[in-house]
């Protein structure tokens, strides 16, 4: 009698000892969760997500689904352990996966999931060819709807959030002709379509004359740029001065010759105009002192003002010899009055 009731004792101990939760691998406890809600890119609750829960420890995977209300929570047997707990929906994907997530017993925690539509992402440069194109207007048109990007300094541009489909793509901007026609591109959910666009320009043309004092000045280096074009050029022996094939746009241009202030200002281009700009520039006088006539330095003022003095001696000569050619006699009596002075001497 006795033997037996120390082994029901046993049996009641190794019973009781099966109910009593003990490491991760305990039976489900009241109280002891993961819990929250699931909510799509507006806030509002998104029903059916699969949220799993993968016991670190023994690889037990713990699945709950968000209701109407966009709120889980785990099943009963759930026990406490530390978890990764991640969000699945077809075509969708979470904003967080969480990592070593530890539940103590009889501890809820609250894990929340914004979940994003997986879509298409179009990417590519805008080029004239050769250099990029800033600045330019991509755009998406298909039944998944109409999308658009713009491209870069570098000329890249990307177009993501796209739905899948078939759509056709052009590239368009202001002093450009629209990108040459391309097949139908097919965009492909989670995928990345990359596709380069060339835009031809529709080129204007810039002349005119830089003049000094009224008269053109040669020399002069003009430069006209702005972020995605430069170029440069001297004026002529008459101070005329060419751009061709620019792309119409806002541009500066810049007007700088040694000894010269320099000139700077804003012109703008439409496609296809032909246009002529002049300027007056001006001497640079608070900023040459070492100069002497007519604006020129030292060394080419002395030898103008030498020119100019070989030229009067010259015309004086010339005036004398031309007095003496018509009255030889003055000449005679001047040489006969010397004589005479010598031989009273």
């Amino acid at each position: 009698m006795r033997k037996s009731a120390v082994a029901l004792l046993a049996l009641a101990l190794v019973l009781c000892s099966a109910c009593v939760p003990g490491g991760t691998e305990a039976a489900g406890v009241a109280g002891t969760d993961i819990a929250g809600r699931v909510v799509n890119e507006t806030g509002a609750a998104f029903p059916g997500v699969e949220v799993r829960a993968v016991n670190s420890a023994s690889r037990t995977v713990y699945r709950a689904y968000s209701g109407p209300d966009g709120n889980y929570t785990m099943p009963d047997d759930f026990v406490q352990g530390t978890y990764a707990v991640s969000a699945h929906f077809t075509n969708y994907s979470a904003n967080i996966t969480y990592y070593d997530v530890r539940v103590g017993l009889g501890q809820v925690l609250r894990l929340n999931f914004t979940m994003r539509e997986v879509l298409c992402t179009l990417t590519g440069f805008v080029t004239n060819g050769t250099t990029p194109v800033y600045g330019a207007t991509v755009r998406l048109i298909g039944a998944g709807g109409n999308y658009s990007g713009v491209s870069q300094l570098s000329g890249q541009y990307s177009i993501t959030g796209v739905k899948p489909g078939t759509y056709t793509v052009v590239a368009i901007k202001v002093g450009y002709y629209p990108s040459d026609p391309l097949e139908p591109v097919d965009m492909i959910r989670g995928n990345t379509t990359n596709i380069d666009l060339v835009l031809r320009e529709q080129p204007a043309e810039l002349t005119g004359m830089v003049r000094y004092d009224g008269d053109g000045l040669s020399g002069v280096k003009v430069r006209l740029s702005n972020a995605q074009f430069t170029a440069e050029t001297i004026t002529d022996a008459e101070g005329n001065y060419t751009f061709t094939q620019v792309p119409s746009g806002s541009y500066t241009i810049t007007f700088s010759k040694d000894q010269f202030l320099t000139v700077e200002m804003s012109v703008g281009l439409a496609p296809f105009e032909d246009r002529e700009l002049n300027v007056e520039m001006e001497y640079d006088s608070a900023n040459n002192t070492q100069t002497f006539l007519l604006g020129l330095d030292l060394a080419h003022s002395l030898m103008v003002v030498g020119v100019g003095v070989s030229l009067v001696i010259m015309a004086v000569g010339l005036f004398i010899d031309y007095k003496v050619r018509r009255r030889p006699d003055v000449l005679e009596r001047e040489e006969e009055g010397t004589e005479e002075g010598s031989e009273k001497g």
